[in-house]
């Protein structure tokens, strides 16, 4: 009893399958092929442009797959060529420091080493508190501000 060997998608497959001795394979099924539909509600000839569009299109697995364009390739092409210093090398994980006397806290607000104001960086969480407080400030001052926004206001300016 010589038969084929591997994936043989089957001519009749069920749409849903059932439980037990009932069930039978889905696969190469309804799944694998999608009609076309109208969408309604779209301005005047959309409707119809979008069905001729969706019937176009092959909505198959058989339908080949893009070969994928490098990164790369596209950021050269998306970029004018600028004449740029050579890349910094790649210091590998395990190799020794380059910066043997910096402490690894330098950078940060904690820990020896300069601090983030004397490096001239502003602290993010800072600066996204002063931009949320004056959005809510700007809201409330609106003559349709709810009541408890305005309340929000008066508790961030420090009245209560």
């Amino acid at each position: 009893m010589a038969g084929k060997g591997g994936y043989q998608r089957p001519t009749s497959p069920a749409p849903v399958s059932g439980p037990g001795s009932l069930s039978q394979r889905t696969d190469g099924g309804p799944a694998h092929s999608q009609a076309a539909k109208y969408i309604s509600g779209l301005p005047y000839g959309q409707g119809q442009e979008m069905m001729n569009t969706q019937s176009s299109a092959p909505m198959e697995a058989s339908t080949p797959t893009p070969n994928p364009v490098p990164a790369s390739t596209i950021a050269s092409a998306q970029q004018p060529q600028m004449q740029s210093a050579e890349p910094m090398p790649v210091v590998p994980l395990g190799a020794p420091s380059q910066r043997p006397n910096e402490p690894v806290t330098s950078g940060a607000n904690l820990g020896p080493g300069p601090d983030m104001a004397s490096l001239g960086l502003s602290n993010p969480v800072v600066a996204q508190q002063q931009s949320a407080s004056s959005f809510i400030q700007s809201l409330a001052s609106s003559t349709d501000a709810s009541p408890a926004l305005k309340f929000l206001a008066q508790r961030i300016n420090g009245a209560f």
